[in-house]
């Protein structure tokens, strides 16, 4: 792969794993990193219920792992972010990390998927994964569903973080040589962290789906233009409003903001949101808190999407009728505080 430098010398897992769950917020991707030789050294994050479930499969799994070394290889060959059909039509893409003009790892993203998947390919696989049906086709519709631009939009966002992790690299690589207390290093790492969360925060609103940071009140203190469209509104609405008045039903704001505070992030969360003309809107939304450099939560980030086509497919094959969306009457507008 030519010339290498291993990733976790000079970075963390722990630090590499903040900055990768930052970006699967953004995203609603997974994410996960590998070291230059093609070892995985971070957890995945927000991980799909359906590859937890087909990376069982050895077959399926030493497939995987055989796309992805020809991925790392073109990668470090050409140094350019690659994108891969994974896993049964869902992509993934493949993003090198530089230290010093050497690869020193790479980020994969994904699964996503363009479409629907193939009905047949679903019943094979299903089988094959000792699965019924409808439990493999809601996993496989729970991926992010993205267009091929999309996919390369969100592989050149990592581009510019993985320019982060090289930066923290750098400074961590000169601290060693000044500080052998390891305590201070990653002190010193955790203020670059910060200070890159600031900076990439910005290229969120490049996301066509909604970006928003809330204080602790739930206060929206930010908010892109595209998640501000998906309420029908325009930002300014928003900013100032209290985040709980679009939810239709309070229960699920409440437990929304119990998983936070019980483990600082939420994955998959499916509210009903009441739009500003008033209509109910079926969303999946990721978050995680924001916390002040003592560990005190002083607010939340995440990103929401618009999923009532995925509503409307669980419909079409629930034939027991046994999925009941819950709703209220009422309408619910935001309100300033």
């Amino acid at each position: 792969m030519g010339r290498q430098r291993n990733l976790t010398d000079l970075v963390s897992a722990r630090t590499l794993e903040k900055i990768q769950d930052n970006f699967s917020v953004a995203t609603g991707m997974s994410c996960v990193i590998y070291n230059e030789k093609g070892t995985q050294v971070t957890r995945i994050s927000n991980p799909s219920k359906l590859w937890q479930k087909a990376s069982t499969d050895r077959n399926i799994a030493q497939n995987y792992r055989a796309i992805c070394q020809k991925a790392f290889e073109k990668c470090a060959k050409t140094g350019q972010v690659q994108i891969i059909n994974a896993y049964l039509d869902c992509f993934a893409f493949v993003v090198p990390i530089y230290f010093e003009g050497m690869i020193s790892g790479f980020a994969v993203g994904g699964l996503t998927r363009y479409g629907n998947p193939s009905k047949n390919l679903c019943v094979e696989e299903s089988l094959k994964l000792s699965i019924d049906i409808d439990t493999f086709l809601d996993m496989y519709w729970a991926l992010p569903i993205v267009t091929e631009e999309k996919l390369e939009a969100c592989a050149n966002l990592f581009k510019h973080i993985a320019t982060t992790i090289s930066q923290i690299a750098k400074e961590g690589s000169e601290a060693k040589q000044k500080v052998q207390d390891v305590t201070e290093i990653n002190e010193l790492l955790e203020q670059e962290i910060h200070q890159s969360e600031e900076r990439y925060k910005k290229l969120f609103e490049t996301i066509n789906d909604g970006v928003y940071f809330a204080n602790q009140e739930g206060i929206c203190t930010e908010i892109n233009k595209a998640g501000a469209n998906l309420l029908g509104y325009e930002p300014e609405e928003l900013i100032g409003s209290n985040l709980k008045n679009i939810y239709v039903n309070p229960e699920d704001r409440q437990t929304f903001i119990n998983q936070l505070q019980t483990s600082g992030h939420i994955e998959n969360f499916h509210p009903f949101i009441r739009t500003k003309n008033g209509e109910t809107k079926y969303f999946e939304t990721n978050a995680v808190t924001i916390t002040d450099k003592n560990g005190t939560i002083i607010g939340v980030q995440g990103i929401f999407r618009n999923i009532d086509h995925r509503l409307h497919n669980i419909l079409k094959h629930d034939t027991s009728q046994t999925f009941i969306p819950r709703t209220q009457n009422n309408q619910v507008s935001p309100q300033k505080t």
